[in-house]
């Protein structure tokens, strides 16, 4: 299959095992029918299972699909493998390797089975690939609930050596400096969202090979250096939303910091000045999110704080109000800029441009915005109006103008 058929070639099947029935299913609780543990008994569904070899099984029951966001999609691939682990035991054992590679967890109930499960029947070894944890509570006045599935989370991930993507939502995880985690040399990419950072940093340290990091609203890393040893991994890509920058947390954060291709952030304000001085010689390529028909505060200052970063070369600012003056403020020397195609960044931009903004600036990436049957026609005719007036200033200062769709 092609890949416009869901499937790449570092994909995987999706799974999940948030339902009681889904693990008892995956573990092979109820499956006492003597045609599952006897494939070839006669069962008119179960006795072709002797003319597939393992490796052939593995293979239909594991293309390698695109992850998947949309839920009603991933839940029907997870019903496809659920009802193929139930036609023998053989197809039950490949079906249930996949189950196990990409598992979503919400509630605590889950995460107590799961953890059940991994220790009594596998000796304490769950070989999932992908982790993701998002805790929805169904009884908001239980306090004490949180706190449980933030530490059931951390010891299903003390089970899961073979990680190599971990997701923890709304501050889902607990790690402690007397819990027995494993090294982790497959985990490439951690996402967390409402997280007690020295709740994290136990993991952090057990990380050698982590090439992706994002943040979101994350907190407490204040004196992390005066806890933990900095981690020994060196990212590409550092993300962080809405999280605040102490000095203590970039001081922390400098060793595997030093080889990043691509920093994310948005609204983090003037704290971005505390990472700029610890690695802000080596970052080339900044990445500045910015909320759509706004522009906060933070994000004024955040733009005023790339001063710090002496060998950004790229720089991709979002958003339809660009802060025109705090972008002519910076004395950096880029070599690539990028927006959104919108009247009013287009009118910023070359507002710039005009003014000579940026003398070393080679190249122009302009992000297009799909057609809407909600823009006016004043609208449609003035963005082609730029457009133009792009192509002309760009020429005349022999900057190279590319249009990129949104997937680009």
């Amino acid at each position: 299959m092609s890949t416009g058929d869901g499937i790449e070639a570092s994909g995987s099947f999706l799974a999940s095992v948030d339902t009681k029935d889904n693990i008892r299913q995956i573990i092979g609780e109820g499956n006492n029918d003597p045609s599952l543990a006897e494939p070839g008994s006669g069962h008119p569904i179960t006795s072709l299972s002797p003319f597939l070899p393992a490796e052939i099984l593995a293979l239909i029951l594991q293309p390698r699909w695109k992850r998947c966001e949309d839920r009603e999609t991933w839940k029907n691939i997870v019903n496809v493998l659920l009802n193929c682990s139930l036609v023998s035991r053989d197809w039950y054992e490949a079906a249930r390797a996949v189950l196990y590679q990409d598992i979503r967890l919400s509630r605590v109930n889950s995460l107590r089975l799961l953890l059940h499960t991994v220790r009594e029947r596998f000796g304490g070894y769950c070989p999932a690939r992908t982790l993701q944890f998002m805790y929805l509570s169904p009884h908001r006045r239980n306090k004490k609930q949180p706190t449980e599935y933030a530490t059931l989370a951390g010891e299903i991930v003390a089970c899961c050596p073979e990680l190599r993507y971990l997701a923890g939502e709304c501050g889902s995880l607990c790690f402690t400096n007397n819990m027995s985690l494993p090294e982790y040399p497959y985990l490439r990419e951690l996402k967390v969202s409402g997280q007690n950072l020295h709740l994290l940093a136990p993991l952090l340290s057990r990380l050698c090979n982590l090439e992706s990091l994002e943040m979101l609203q994350s907190h407490n890393g204040d004196d992390l250096l005066e806890h933990f040893s900095p981690p020994r991994f060196k990212l590409s890509t550092l993300s962080i939303s809405q999280t605040k920058l102490s000095p203590g947390l970039c001081k922390w954060l400098e060793s595997s910091s030093q080889n990043i291709e691509c920093l994310e952030v948005q609204e983090i304000g003037m704290s971005l000045g505390h990472l700029a001085k610890v690695i802000g010689g080596f970052v080339k390529k900044v990445h500045v999110k910015i909320v759509v028909d706004s522009i906060a505060d933070s994000d004024s200052e955040t733009i005023s704080a790339l001063f710090g970063f002496a060998g950004l070369r790229r720089l991709r600012v979002d958003g339809s109000k660009i802060d025109k003056e705090r972008l002519l403020d910076l004395r950096l020397s880029l070599e690539t800029f990028t927006f959104s195609e919108d009247i009013l960044s287009m009118r910023t931009v070359l507002a710039l441009l005009h003014r000579n903004w940026q003398p070393s600036l080679q190249s122009l990436n302009v992000y297009r915005m799909p057609m809407s049957i909600y823009f006016s026609e004043q609208w449609i005719a003035t963005a082609a109006e730029y457009r133009d007036e792009l192509h002309t200033v760009c020429a005349a200062r022999g900057i190279q103008l590319n249009w990129l769709s949104p997937g680009e």
